[in-house]
């Protein structure tokens, strides 16, 4: 029976675990290195919303949107269609970092957010991936402003309580995670370790609100036309 409280996040082993996804209307952090797989699984994420007839916005930050296509076809998704049919946007947030250095001290959040419910709210967009959200939030400059800035980014997304917002973030940034603790509904950690000769990639569940779930850490693969797939506890031997 499909809980209509929950937001599936496509990693069928993951929703299996959190009582069928994320709940609905709220915001979740990902967090992990370069090349850990959070920008495949803010993918995963926003294809598994196309599959289910639901609109998605994908906020590239550091990367421009033909490099998320590149990506995503890679993995055997082909967003072209939707693209065309309007279903699903990749919103390039340069021009929030565009001009002079000064200009970049002073990413005005508020505006942000009022362009980005303007276009969720104009697209009808139910699921919302920002990839990643630091550089939004913080700089050389402003890390005493970083508190207000995040809650007003977090607090004025989540005004929109119709669409269920995935948000991604380097491990480097301890600051965001440190707000993440009560801004946010749950908080997922990928990471690579080594294991005897080789590396493994691992999600580790750190919080999730509103969920009956023990912390825990899992072992996962990313694969072609079924991007990351829990694989099992993760365990000293592995």
């Amino acid at each position: 029976m499909v809980n209509r409280n929950r937001v599936p996040t496509g990693i069928v082993e993951l929703d299996a675990l959190i009582e069928g996804g994320f709940r609905a209307g709220k915001t979740y952090l990902v967090v992990g290195q370069p090349g850990t797989g959070k920008s495949v699984f803010g993918l995963q994420f926003l294809v598994n919303g196309l599959m289910e007839k639901e609109k998605g916005l994908y906020v590239a930050i550091d990367e421009k949107p033909a490099d998320v296509l590149e990506q995503a076809e890679s993995l055997g998704w082909d967003l072209a269609p939707f693209i065309e049919s309007k279903e699903f946007v990749i919103l390039d947030a340069s021009a929030y970092f565009s001009g002079s250095s000064d200009t970049q001290k002073k990413i005005d959040v508020q505006r942000v957010v009022t362009d980005l419910n303007a276009y969720i709210a104009r697209m009808g967009a139910t699921r919302v991936v920002i990839d990643p959200v630091g550089p939004l939030l913080f700089n050389r400059e402003a890390t005493s402003r970083a508190p207000d800035q995040a809650r007003t980014l977090f607090y004025g997304l989540q005004a929109n309580g119709n669409t269920t917002y995935l948000l991604t973030t380097y491990s480097v940034e301890r600051n965001v995670r440190g707000l993440e603790e009560y801004l946010v509904a749950g908080t997922m950690v990928l990471e690579m370790e080594p294991a005897k000769s080789r590396f493994v990639r691992t999600l580790t569940i750190e919080k999730m609100r509103g969920t009956a779930l023990e912390p825990a850490q899992y072992l996962f693969k990313i694969v072609a036309d079924r991007g990351i797939i829990l694989q099992g506890l993760r365990d000293a031997g592995a």
